[in-house]
């Protein structure tokens, strides 16, 4: 539960961090400008130009500083999980400016670059205890199963450093109680929406057992199309081969999921989000994309039952298991099919 005091301490560690990125973007730009002047005018311009921006950020950080340490004096609570952030913070900052009063001693711009680092190093601790709460607020706007791109919405509070920003993505992942609902991809930097409970996560799992159970409904389909089409290709009494080969299908289609699961977790034991971590929680996030895929599965059972006649078990089992490619081969001959009909109707139409 976050209290007000933590609001407040979050609130403060966003200002010192906004200061610090605005002071990087300046010294950046200035810099930028510099690079087309004499030489001798550089020096000059560079300290004039970022004197108001130097003076802002050292009121805005000095200030939130100040405020935390009167804060820890009246919660201990606050002092004993911010302490060493603060004094990382204080120390950084006092780095920089030691690095602003040498400026008569040493070439500006060098100092200025010098900056950037305990700069970014600054941003980076703020935003890793910032972010968690962040993520909590914009969650809250999303479905169960929707993703976050965290580079995508918070890119403009993370430290300009790439090994920083993938950092923060797996520190997230390795404290993933700090999310309320969601759980946190750090190779791909997606958090999923989750439901707040487990109860509510198994109703996935039991959702998508019901769409393959569902499917059952489609043998019994084709194997009845004889009553109300003369010429259609299949008959009541091949119902029990229909219900066989689409169970195989499923079984297939499970096992080709499972295996990839496995290779997915021996290549990436420790960043990617798999479902040997937590299969209900996998299952849970990408509900949608499975009901899609069990969509999928259902177009090529149909392809495979008018394709292949009197396929046997294993060859339904096959199938399942590379249904993408099955499906794709059998697809790409339909549209041939269907093309080279449409050129003989084209040419029945010109001889009339």
């Amino acid at each position: 539960m976050v209290g007000d005091n933590d609001r407040r301490m979050f609130g403060l560690l966003r200002e010192i961090r906004a200061a610090c990125q605005y002071l990087q973007d300046a010294i950046a730009s200035t810099l930028k400008q510099v690079s087309g002047l004499p030489a001798d005018a550089r020096e000059s311009f560079l300290a004039n130009a970022l004197t108001l921006p130097l003076n802002r950020a050292d009121e805005i950080v000095t200030g939130a500083l100040t405020s935390a340490q009167q804060l820890f004096q009246t919660d201990a609570t606050q002092f004993d999980w911010g302490a060493d952030t603060i004094a990382f913070i204080s120390l950084a900052w006092s780095e920089i400016c030691n690095i602003r009063e040498c400026w008569k001693d040493a070439n500006i711009a060098d100092r200025l670059t010098a900056m950037q680092d305990p700069l970014d190093r600054i941003v980076y601790q703020c935003a890793s205890l910032t972010l968690a709460p962040r993520v909590n607020d914009v969650m809250r706007n999303l479905r169960v199963g929707q993703q976050l791109d965290l580079e995508f919405e918070f890119a403009s509070e993370f430290p300009k450093d790439p090994k920083l920003r993938v950092r923060l993505a797996q520190e997230l992942a390795q404290e993933s109680g700090v999310i309320e609902c969601g759980v946190v991809d750090p190779e791909l930097q997606i958090i999923y929406k989750t439901a707040a409970t487990r109860t509510l996560q198994l109703l996935s799992v039991w959702r998508i057992v019901l769409w393959c159970l569902a499917g059952f409904v489609i043998p019994i389909v084709l194997a009845n199309g004889g009553r109300y089409f003369p010429a259609w290709p299949l008959h009541s009494n091949e119902l029990l081969r229909l219900l066989t080969d689409y169970a195989m299908i499923m079984v297939g289609a499970g096992a080709h999921l499972a295996v990839e699961s496995l290779k997915t977790s021996r290549s990436q034991p420790s960043q990617n989000f798999g479902a040997l971590d937590d299969w209900v929680l996998w299952l849970h996030v990408r509900e949608a994309s499975f009901r899609r895929g069990i969509l999928y599965v259902w177009l090529g059972y149909i392809l495979f039952t008018f394709g292949i006649s009197k396929a046997d078990w294993p060859s339904a089992f096959f199938a399942g298991y590379s249904i993408d490619s099955f499906t794709e081969l059998f697809l790409e001959r339909f549209d041939t099919v269907v093309k080279s009909k449409t050129s003989t109707l084209a040419a029945l139409a010109k001889q009339a």
